[in-house]
């Protein structure tokens, strides 16, 4: 198994550093891990700089998330995948874990594992009373709570790049109705940081939308996949 491992990354000078440790403290490393820059306007760029030799980093304009991570995985070698925001963390064991499941089990696609969610610590106690963190840890379907197999990625197909703050949303539809086998281990591998730049944050409501848009398509899609065919 060689792991993949992709970071997009805008204007994440402030927690970026953590998230590359979390992957770098892996008991099962990755194989290679890829970062793409996505237009940072702040010190981003130096931050990954100093993470040269154990990090890939691709600088693009600011295109978004999705594209950032379309051109990172364009740009990969491994045969399994595995994402995370560039403000979040995993769990040592994040990759052990998965990369045994997927091991052990040659029919399974993909594996999720669960995730705990926190105020991130360098808040003041007035700004964290303003997030609502659940208290334990949450079933993860989320890029970060993912481990993959290259060929079920593709074959679902990469994110959409028209979507800028739900893109996981319309991916994850599609891979339900295209028949993804995946797994939820009961071990928390990843944690969510809450803080006032959080993207979901920021554009909650381009979100909301893209969301709605992402379920209208999967909706279409299963559609056309049921119905006959001339032939039939």
């Amino acid at each position: 198994m060689r792991i993949s491992t992709f970071i997009a990354a805008y204007n994440a000078e402030r927690y970026v550093a953590q998230a590359l440790d979390s992957v770098l403290a892996q008991t099962l490393p990755s194989n290679e891990i890829i970062v793409v820059d996505d237009g940072s306007t702040d010190g981003t760029a130096d931050v990954l700089r100093s993470f040269a030799g154990r990090v890939r980093l691709i600088p693009q304009q600011n295109r978004g998330p999705a594209r950032a991570l379309n051109v990172a995985i364009a740009a990969s070698t491994g045969d399994t995948y595995a994402f995370l925001d560039c403000d979040d963390l995993w769990e040592p064991d994040k990759l052990r874990m998965q990369g045994a499941a997927l091991s052990s089990d040659h029919d399974l696609e993909a594996v999720f594992g669960y995730v705990r969610q926190f105020a991130s610590p360098d808040l003041d106690s007035k700004a964290v009373r303003e997030y609502v963190v659940p208290e334990g840890p949450q079933p993860g379907i989320s890029k970060n709570a993912l481990l993959i197999r290259r060929e079920a990625f593709e074959r679902v197909g990469r994110f959409n790049e028209e979507l800028t703050a739900s893109d996981f949303v319309d991916w994850y539809a599609r891979a339900n109705i295209l028949g993804l086998r995946w797994r939820m281990l009961p071990e928390v591998v990843a944690l969510r940081r809450h803080h006032p730049g959080n993207a979901g944050r920021l554009l909650r409501s381009r979100a909301h939308d893209e969301t709605l848009l992402g379920l209208k398509r999967s909706v279409d899609l299963r559609r056309q996949r049921q119905a006959p065919t001339e032939d039939a």
